[in-house]
């Protein structure tokens, strides 16, 4: 299976970074761009976000755009958006602050992945992001509507894991960090 969409989640209100993080320059570049260089490994790339100005920095990429209305729903109504406009038999889930994130750790995701068991990234012990969901789990995906991310969408089921460096663990909240 290798029908696998890419979704970044770029919905978020950056609070503690007080401006959209994601537009801000973090070592010549946009934060965002980061994110889109992890893309050129899908054929299927849709952009959840709240912005004019990524959703045209997107749009010029050739990537499927899904605006978010209610961006105050949290992360979950962002994943629910994204899964919505799926029709991949899976699809990753990647958050957009993560510019040490490798394209290596994505392709590994999908060369392990088997159509019945979602594969999650895990750091020192603590699942976090990237996510890939096989399309069994997108109507769980569909209702989701808050902040707790796709975790909760395991439950009880076995899950599949790839390894995140320290580094790669890392996200932009402040921009202290982005320095």
């Amino acid at each position: 299976m290798n029908n696998i969409s890419l979704i970044i989640l770029a919905s978020g209100f950056s609070r503690r970074f007080v401006s959209n993080k994601l537009l801000y320059e973090f070592r010549g570049r946009k934060l965002i761009e980061y994110a889109f260089d992890k893309a050129v490994f899908f054929s299927d790339v849709i952009v959840v976000t709240q912005y004019e100005e990524i959703k045209e920095m997107s749009e010029v990429l050739g990537y499927r755009v899904v605006m978010n209305d209610h961006p105050e729903y949290g992360q979950g109504h962002s994943i629910a958006l994204g899964v919505e406009a799926c029709e991949s038999d899976a699809c990753i889930l990647m958050v957009a602050d993560m510019p040490y994130l490798k394209l290596n750790t994505l392709k590994e995701m999908v060369s392990i992945q088997d159509g019945k068991h979602i594969v999650i990234c895990e750091h020192n012990g603590i699942l976090c992001n990237p996510m890939l969901l096989p399309k069994k789990y997108y109507e769980k995906a569909k209702r989701l509507c808050n902040d707790r991310g796709a975790k909760q969408i395991i439950g009880d089921d076995t899950y599949l894991t790839v390894f995140l460096s320290e580094e790669e663990f890392m996200d932009i909240d402040e921009k202290t960090e982005a320095i």
